[in-house]
């Protein structure tokens, strides 16, 4: 099955609305059952459970992640073998909460607030 209707800017065209039907089948294949499953979207970042309606919506909305095209958290399994000639990513940043830094900062200015 082509990812490519994932890059498509175009989240109108039959090739991008094909996908996401291809993408809901896919998951609900690999979680039968299930009312939720992580939402691929831009603005949830597969961080966030929603409905698999909902999923839908927001993919039509906000766009898949472009970089997501295994679809690892919805239960593809990972071809070892073809994966094992990519490279390595040893240093990546935490991801920091805004609200933190922004404490942190007020905390420092005002040490006895």
């Amino acid at each position: 099955m082509s990812r490519r209707w994932i890059q498509n800017p175009n989240r109108c065209a039959d090739e991008y609305l094909d996908g996401i039907e291809d993408f809901i089948e896919f998951a609900r294949r690999q979680n039968p059952g299930a009312t939720r499953i992580r939402c691929p979207c831009r603005r949830c970042n597969n961080t966030l459970w929603e409905t698999i309606e909902n999923v839908g919506f927001h993919l039509v909305r906000n766009g898949m992640i472009e970089t997501y095209s295994i679809w690892n958290l919805h239960g593809e399994q990972v071809d070892h073998a073809s994966s094992s000639n990519a490279p390595r990513v040893d240093n990546v940043e935490p991801i920091v909460d805004p609200n933190d830094q922004v404490m942190g900062i007020i905390q420092d200015a005002f040490p006895f607030a």
